[in-house]
């Protein structure tokens, strides 16, 4: 017969082995992977395996609360399901290894607030390091735990793994100002898709955010911003359907047109 703790220790096994099951890559980090495979680097994964009883390559529905991939933010995660963390492999290629080492000098400026860990050897004659946010911008420590001597492992926040981070590609130019004119309509409608990342949807979401409407612009059409549209069709005298067709898309430049 089990003791209550084997029990209990059996069926967290089940439950995060199910919550595995059920991981998704973050957005973002599939952006940036996408971006990183074309420039001739490799995946070496997201959502982790069975070995991965912790961190951010687990979705947080696969961890505690007080697992340190959670505990270190106080926001909720953006999405439960997501793991936060990919791994971009170099394998020692000198032109990708120091494309990590331009980042890590970033982050440990400061810059790019969505990332918060990075695990890696991107100098060919030094050991793996390891560098976390919560540890301070510029604390480089040695690294000590197993691989990640070919790869970088590099984690977002869980509140933030929708927002890009442009590792290795120039940003996009900045989205038009409140109040200029409309860019062009991009000539197809955009509706709820949860799991897409549309350029066009990030440039409405940017404008409609401008106008004050709490909402991030990550280019997913996710409720948030079915409602933001739904409402500003509503009180304009639109088709309030939520989704955003041509009235819909030039309209949130109009500042004649209340945005609520």
């Amino acid at each position: 017969m089990y003791t209550a703790a084997v029990c209990a220790g059996l069926f967290a096994a089940r439950s995060a082995k199910k919550s595995m099951a059920n991981c998704e890559c973050a957005s973002a980090i599939t952006a940036e992977m996408s971006d990183w495979v074309k420039l001739g680097g490799g995946n070496s994964g997201c959502c982790g395996n069975s070995l991965h009883t912790y961190g951010f390559h687990c979705p947080a529905t696969a961890v505690p609360v007080t697992d340190y991939s959670r505990s270190h933010e106080a926001p909720p995660p953006y999405r439960m399901n997501w793991a936060c963390a990919g791994d971009f492999a170099h394998s020692f290629k000198p032109a990708l290894m120091a494309k990590h080492a331009t980042l890590l000098g970033r982050l440990m400026k400061g810059e790019l607030p969505m990332i918060c860990e990075m695990i890696t050897k991107p100098w060919p004659d030094k050991p793996v390091y390891y560098w976390a946010r919560w540890n301070g911008d510029k604390t480089l420590q040695r690294y000590t735990g197993a691989g990640h001597d070919s790869w970088s492992h590099i984690s977002w926040w869980r509140s933030k793994a929708n927002q890009r981070a442009y590792l290795w590609t120039p940003a996009p130019a900045p989205n038009p100002a409140v109040g200029s004119v409309a860019p062009k309509y991009p000539g197809y409608v955009m509706q709820r898709n949860d799991d897409k990342v549309d350029a066009n949807v990030r440039v409405w979401q940017s404008q409609a955010r401008a106008r004050g409407p709490r909402l991030d612009d990550d280019g997913i059409f996710g409720p948030i911003t079915q409602g933001v549209a739904k409402a500003f069709q509503k009180v304009n005298g639109l088709n309030a359907d939520g989704k955003i067709e041509a009235s819909t898309w030039s309209g949130i430049w109009n500042l004649k047109l209340r945005i609520f």
